[in-house]
């Protein structure tokens, strides 16, 4: 199957991977042709691309770190969890005093939220796909979704965070406390107004951004309250906004970019789980166009590398980026330069990965540059030089 962006989709072509609503309900099954009527309906749900069935192509299957069924799981799960702790716990532009005392007044709906044992259940699921892969591959493709609800991308957040984390030989524990904490790192945000929230980072005036920024110290005191949430989860809630070089907020804490391992000597530093976080967050905004323009994967690298030393640590940004594909499986790709020229502009897909080095993949063409299709031919490019691809999705 090949990823296609719903703008390349015509009539006669066929789904080749099943569609879920953010609920967990099957939108469209493998198999159906996607007429004008579905891709309207899908462009108005917020899908950008779909799988297509291309003949040859169907052992080209795109990874995901997580099983599918475990992603919809805690998809499902949590925003059930997050929309009934948004009817109960409804605060609104009364200052930093009065949001204390909502949030004394809602534990109750915050204890049930946070200790939910189907969610935490899932949560740990995660963590064991995670830790039980032989080796790290984190592609974006398969975890990117439509859904632009207030934590949506939290999810993303939390994979790829634990992602990071297993690179550094984490312990089942603190996966544990860092899922927790990259999970409900942004969960302060409820206690922002709607209008200051969906300003995505386009603020009218100094007040509105002061009111943002309090998210920060929000999300903190919801998780430090709760006896069920270690001092190091609710810390990713208060920090994952500060800045190596101290320039974040709201305590304008430094980093140190080393690798973040266990360090009991490091103090008053940004804790290492929220450098983490701030990485994972920084990336999917880049890719999903949350509070800036979207970005392809090798641009989203390009900022993550500008930013690391200065914003993110660098050591972090440096794991990351070593293990996400600049040419994911299943992604459309088009050859601009090849050793020999008859090739170049031709089209086809990122079959397989090469673990061993990513830029190089295995392709398998199925398409002339005037878009006829030809005799599939599979490329492995870690036996060949001088080839440079476009990914077109």
């Amino acid at each position: 199957m090949v990823r296609l962006s719903l703008d390349e989709v015509t009539d006669e072509m066929v789904l080749g991977k099943s569609i879920f609503l953010p609920t967990g309900e099957l939108l469209l099954a493998a198999g159906y042709r996607l007429t004008g009527n579905y891709r309207r309906r899908l462009q108005q749900l917020g899908f950008e691309a779909v799988y297509i069935h291309v003949p040859e192509t169907e052992d080209v299957i795109p990874e995901n770190i997580i099983s599918e069924h475990v992603e919809r799981e805690l998809q499902v799960s949590f925003k059930r969890n997050v929309s009934d702790l948004k009817k109960s716990f409804t605060i609104r532009q009364e200052g930093t005093r009065n949001v204390r005392r909502m949030i004394r007044q809602n534990k109750q709906y915050l204890t049930k939220f946070l200790t939910n044992s189907a969610f935490i259940n899932t949560l740990e699921k995660v963590i064991d796909e995670v830790l039980n892969q032989p080796s790290i591959v984190l592609n974006m493709n398969a975890l990117r979704k439509t859904d632009d609800d207030l934590f949506s991308h939290a999810i993303n957040v939390a994979v790829i965070s634990l992602s990071i984390g297993r690179k550094y030989y984490f312990t089942y524990e603190e996966m544990k406390q860092l899922a927790m904490g990259a999970i409900n790192y942004d969960l302060g945000l409820i206690a922002i107004p709607d209008s200051i929230r969906r300003c995505q980072g386009n603020f009218t005036c100094e007040d509105d951004f002061e009111m943002y920024m309090q998210h920060a110290v929000y999300g903190y005191l919801m998780l430090s309250q709760n006896p069920a949430i270690t001092a190091t989860s609710a810390a990713v809630a208060l920090q994952h906004h500060e800045h190596q070089d101290g320039s974040g907020y709201p305590r304008n804490l430094h980093g140190e970019n080393r690798p973040p391992l266990k360090d009991f000597s490091r103090k008053h530093v940004i804790h290492r789980f929220s450098e983490i976080v701030a990485v994972a967050d920084q990336y999917d905004m880049l890719l999903s166009g949350r509070m800036c323009p979207v970005h392809t994967i090798p641009n989203a690298i390009r900022r993550l590398i500008e930013l690391g030393g200065s914003h993110l640590n660098k050591e972090i940004v440096k794991t990351l980026t070593a293990i996400v594909p600049i040419y994911p499986v299943g992604a459309k790709i088009k050859i601009v330069q090849a050793p020999s020229a008859q090739l170049i502009g031709y089209y086809g897909v990122v079959a397989r990965l090469n673990n061993v080095c990513l830029e190089k993949p295995q392709i398998l063409l199925y398409q002339s540059k005037n878009h006829q299709k030809i005799k599939p031919v599979v490329i492995d490019l870690s036996q060949h030089t001088g080839f440079k691809l476009e990914v077109l999705t």
